[in-house]
């Protein structure tokens, strides 16, 4: 698992930071209070249930938990051959933590996110059983890499674009 900075474990307004948000409360109910390890084993066993409860928790909660999804997408081959790993989706949740008041929450994470996008489009065939899922999964990837340098731009210009 992706090392983890000294965060201690988010609480529950953490996870729900509107006080009362349906989705951002499910996340808290399935990952609240579990360590990163028994959070990646929580959701290893079922992805595609847990993917969007990262879409949905706050950027406190999702910055502390990302080593998951880190985790998960960078173990795709031996976890399974086939399919998308959730792949299109987890970029769609971390484009949504890159905007907002999770901003400022998330915002050390860009040069993680941008590797881990690289990771991605460089092994996209990891990430789809053929050409027209790889291509789904390629342009969520790419559209997220966009959004998350011009969301960094706007609080540190000193992060910069990447080279390409």
């Amino acid at each position: 698992m992706a090392k983890q900075e000294n965060y201690a474990r988010p609480r529950e307004p953490d996870f729900d930071p509107y006080k009362g948000d349906l989705d951002a409360l499910h996340a808290w109910k399935q990952f609240g209070g579990l360590t990163l390890g028994q959070a990646h084993t929580k959701f290893a066993e079922n992805p595609i249930y847990y993917q969007e409860d990262f879409m949905f928790m706050g950027g406190t909660a999702f910055a502390y938990y990302f080593p998951v999804l880190e985790n998960h997408l960078q173990s795709a081959h031996d976890i399974d051959p086939y399919g998308d790993h959730e792949s299109w989706i987890i970029a769609l949740c971390i484009q949504t933590q890159f905007e907002g008041d999770n901003l400022p929450r998330v915002q050390h994470l860009a040069p993680r996110v941008l590797t881990l996008a690289e990771f991605v489009q460089s092994n996209i065939s990891l990430f789809g059983v053929g050409p027209i899922e790889q291509q789904r999964v390629s342009e969520a990837w790419i559209k997220m890499v966009h959004h998350v340098e011009a969301a960094i731009q706007t609080v540190s210009p000193k992060v910069g674009r990447r080279k390409r």
